[in-house]
């Protein structure tokens, strides 16, 4: 058999092996790869990864949870909507200038992040700042970076950038 027609005949089974276990669906109007009935979020996983090796942190700082901002941050969400809210643990906290962004689990809620703000008068958490609940099938990072930064526009794009939720399940 000549390279070529070998070549041809390869290039073809492999076509037809991918169209039988591939599938590309929308859903939520993004792409979704169903690989043998599994759902895979290739773009979401490219963009993370994009998003590591562009981004830069280094005017982002990572506070501790003993730390004064942090207890104010958590008095504050335990605020929010008592009492399911009162039960909370802060996982992670970024800080960039005025602006703070945590990853909080709650005893009775799902994970949330939420973008809070400084000034003159205290910490404040900005109207539809907060990002709770399933990001299935989707990779967590890209879909909460995306919906904080239509809600929060102010926001800093690096302490967005900096966000790597860990606390919602990756597909």
């Amino acid at each position: 058999m000549k390279r070529h027609v070998a070549a041809t005949v390869l290039a073809l089974t492999a076509l037809g092996l991918i169209d039988v276990h591939v599938d590309v669906n929308v859903e939520d109007g993004r792409y979704i790869v169903l690989w043998q009935g599994k759902k895979h979020d290739l773009i979401g996983k490219l963009a993370d990864r994009a998003n590591a090796l562009l981004r830069n942190c280094a005017s982002v700082g990572h506070l501790d949870s003993s730390s004064h901002k942090a207890q104010q941050a958590l008095a504050l969400v335990a605020q929010y909507s008592p009492p399911d809210s009162e039960q909370v643990q802060l996982l992670a906290l970024l800080e960039q200038g005025p602006w703070l962004v945590a990853e909080l689990n709650f005893a009775r809620l799902s994970p949330a992040v939420v973008v809070l703000r400084l000034d003159a008068t205290g910490m404040s958490l900005p109207q539809r700042a907060i990002w709770s609940g399933s990001t299935a099938p989707w990779q967590p990072g890209p879909l909460i970076r995306q919906h904080l930064r239509t809600h929060v526009p102010q926001a800093p794009k690096a302490l967005l950038d900096c966000l790597d939720p860990k606390s919602f399940d990756p597909i």
